[in-house]
């Protein structure tokens, strides 16, 4: 009789964690319906595609997945609007990560993962420690390339970003953050203005004058 009553238990309590998840679940989703159209970002319940857009940090380690819950638009800078998303980023079935990405005005010529002492290492082969950047290690796909983006300003711009993301990274033409699951949309909408200053201080270290090698 104990046995069954065990059981019994064990399946509300289950059922109960089920209806939780559920409604939190929902809830995130319409809050970030709401903020979508509060901005005129355009909304989708899944895209198995945009995350293959990228090869580093979180989807390195567990693969491109599929983005859901995605809002994209863009984000208001002193230099203009820049492309924007936000996801659930989901891999082998659960998700994982919030991701947000912001695009850089242009392609960079290397990557660079930006990791807080508190998260673990790469397993990327093709990156090696360079130096720290703030409060963060620089880990680089090209390390004589990636130097001159290393600037002050993206240090102050990455230290901005708060410890709760513990891995931001660039490649390509983008800046991406992995926040913790479940942050609320005013976090994400700081997370997508904290990118969008990182992008900044990467494109001025584009610019950044290299002295002349001498002959």
């Amino acid at each position: 009789m104990s046995v069954w009553f065990v059981i019994a238990l064990v399946a509300i309590v289950v059922g109960v964690g089920l209806l939780v998840y559920d409604r939190f679940r929902g809830g995130a989703t319409r809050d970030r319906k709401r903020w979508a159209q509060l901005r005129e970002w355009e909304y989708l319940d899944s895209d198995p595609v945009l995350p293959s857009r990228w090869r580093y940090g979180t989807i390195h380690q567990g693969g491109p997945g599929v983005a859901r819950n995605l809002v994209s638009g863009d984000v208001p800078t002193p230099d203009g609007p820049r492309k924007a998303h936000a996801f659930d980023h989901e891999q082998a079935g659960r998700i994982s990560s919030v991701l947000c990405a912001v695009q850089v005005q242009e392609s960079l010529p290397a990557a660079v993962e930006l990791r807080l002492p508190s998260a673990p290492l790469p397993d990327d082969a093709g990156l090696d420690l360079l130096e720290p950047v703030g409060e963060r290690y620089a880990f680089v796909s090209d390390a004589d390339a990636v130097r001159p983006l290393l600037t002050s300003r993206l240090a102050d711009a990455s230290d901005a970003v708060g410890e709760d993301v513990e891995l931001l990274w660039a490649e390509e033409a983008w800046v991406l953050a992995a926040a913790p699951v479940g942050i609320s949309a005013d976090r994400m909408q700081d997370l997508l203005a904290d990118l969008a200053e990182v992008a900044t201080a990467l494109e001025e270290g584009l610019h950044v004058k290299r002295p002349a090698v001498e002959s």
